[in-house]
């Protein structure tokens, strides 16, 4: 509720500076690249949503206020090559995002103004991270049980860029769609980033969530310092959404052709 209450300030701020102001609602998929996806799994898609406040200084230039939430997942049975490893997880993602946006032709709804546009966009995101998974029929918080015996935070920053494309099709409606594509600078979405510990002094519990490969050969294989994961480099994670835009109404303002 604190979310929505912030995200309609943030539209009355800009309403009251822009020129013109936007609002909108979108749905899409999720998916997601790291240590438990080499590359991306199409069948750990998952839905995604996203509500959104644009700023538009011009018909090219645009400030977004974005909110959203979807699912990402990963599991080793997904390649042949890391079916040993055995594990697996999924994380609800809870990003807030600022971005810029420029249009590659003037967009809008004025007389002279591209009624459809190609789009780039980039910016800075805060997001909230929970990856778990499934121990014996229970759902485990993986961060709590430390498999590589690191307290990651589960709040971290991304670089959000990608590619879209506008189309006003009514009287202040647009529908859009693009493509947002996260850097982020955390490599525990998916719990994994380096190697298996010395887990004899913990609980079984805790060996078998860190190591589950026993599931598959009765014991567990990978010994101390053993690489669990790669930490040279960072997880990603990408959005495909399509959405609706509404114009809020303002002033009328005459074109200018000189």
């Amino acid at each position: 509720m604190k979310k929505i209450f912030l995200f309609l300030a943030l539209v009355n701020i800009l309403k009251l500076n822009a020129q013109s102001v936007d609002v909108g609602i979108g749905l899409g998929v999720s998916n997601y690249w790291g240590d438990l996806a080499p590359s991306v799994a199409f069948n750990e898609t998952h839905a995604a949503g996203t509500l959104f406040g644009r700023l538009n200084f011009n018909n090219t230039w645009s400030l977004v206020g974005q909110l959203s939430s979807f699912n990402v997942s990963g599991n080793d049975k997904n390649f042949e090559f890391n079916k040993s490893r055995n594990l697996n997880f999924t994380s609800n993602i809870r990003e807030l995002a600022g971005l810029v946006e420029y249009n590659f032709v003037p967009f809008g709804y004025g007389v002279l103004d591209y009624k459809v546009t190609g789009y780039i966009f980039g910016g800075f995101s805060y997001f909230q991270f929970n990856p778990q998974t499934t121990y014996n029929g229970e759902t485990v918080t993986l961060r709590d049980v430390k498999t590589e015996g690191v307290g990651y935070n589960k709040y971290s920053f991304a670089i959000p860029f990608g590619v879209g494309v506008k189309w006003i099709f009514a009287r202040n409606f647009s529908l859009e769609a693009n493509y947002n594509i996260r850097k982020t600078y955390t490599d525990y979405i998916d719990d994994v980033s380096a190697q298996y510990l010395d887990y004899s002094a913990g609980s079984l519990r805790t060996q078998q969530i860190a190591d589950r490969s026993y599931e598959i050969y009765g014991s567990n294989i990978f010994q101390k310092g053993t690489k669990r994961g790669s930490d040279n480099y960072n997880d990603w994670y990408m959005t495909f959404t399509a959405s609706i835009a509404y114009r809020i109404p303002g002033r009328i303002k005459c074109p200018s052709f000189f």
